[in-house]
């Protein structure tokens, strides 16, 4: 944990989950043991995880994570964690709600780009849970992926995105808590940094970026096509009062292959993120 008891450190990773990976990287249940031994030494209260495609996955990384997050959360799906999103906790967590984008359209690409991404809006969504001892809330999120790499308006992906911004920000306005003054937003957005569409991603200044100044690329060049640069598509928000609730500290992680059986190798195809906000003396005094 973050070992003080006025502070709440929460991190964000896309596990890539899904069943076919591409090398150089394995299948999740073989890199589970390593990624979650990462995983545990980051000290972190609360952990956001995108991309967890099974129920299988839930109890084999809560299994590796030996005990060090007993808190877990997500909405049900039919076979796998509604949005592939889970939160994985050391501290108690209130009961979990998720809302998808589902009925999000594209507007421009061939039909096929259109049915297609329609259902992968109505697959990506938005988890919210409490902590059950403390005034915050926990957002985890996933928006459907921009493979074009181009987030300029004129793209395919541009609305889709744009659509899938606006109805999480809906969302988040309309599920404001009133007792929980501190929100932190997490997840992979899929959106670039750089892009017009941030701030859509900020909530037009409503939540602070604690990365915004060093902007680090949060996903490995080694999957990207030859030449296209990478950019920070994934972020960690905060949403509360600054003098209250101030950014200790903001990193990365897995940001580096690491040598397994005498070759290279990756724990995510993502770069994570992790920050640690200072509590209120009030707020933690409830904890």
């Amino acid at each position: 944990m973050t070992g003080d008891p006025a502070a709440i450190a929460v991190a964000t990773l896309n596990i890539n989950g899904l069943p076919v990976p591409h090398p150089p990287l394995r299948p999740v249940a073989e890199r589970a043991a390593a990624l979650c031994a990462r995983l545990v030494e980051l000290r972190v209260d609360v952990l956001n995880l995108q991309e967890v495609f099974s129920y299988d996955t839930v109890r084999l990384l809560r299994d590796q994570l030996d005990g060090a997050f007993p808190h877990v959360a997500y909405g049900r799906g039919w076979r796998w964690p509604a949005g592939g999103l889970v939160t994985f906790s050391r501290l108690p967590l209130g009961p979990p709600s998720y809302r998808s984008f589902a009925g999000v359209v594209p507007w421009r690409g061939s039909p096929r780009f259109r049915l297609t991404h329609t259902m992968y809006s109505a697959l990506h969504g938005v988890s919210t849970v409490r902590l059950a001892n403390a005034p915050v809330t926990i957002v985890n999120t996933h928006l459907s992926a921009n493979h074009d790499g181009d987030w300029s308006p004129g793209n395919r992906h541009y609305g889709v995105q744009r659509a899938q911004l606006r109805r999480l920000n809906r969302l988040l306005a309309r599920d404001r808590p009133r007792d929980h003054r501190l929100r932190i937003v997490t997840g992979d957005f899929n959106v670039a940094a750089d892009s017009d569409l941030y701030p859509l991603i900020v909530g037009h200044g409503t939540r602070r970026d604690p990365f915004a100044g060093t902007d680090p690329t949060t996903f490995h060049r080694v999957f990207l096509p030859p030449g296209r640069p990478a950019h920070r598509i994934d972020f960690v928000l905060v949403e509360g009062d600054e003098r209250r609730y101030p950014v200790l500290r903001a990193h990365t992680f897995l940001d580096a292959p690491i040598k397994r059986d005498g070759t290279t190798t990756y724990l995510s195809d993502h770069v994570g993120l992790s920050a640690t906000v200072g509590l209120a003396p009030s707020a933690a005094d409830q904890e």
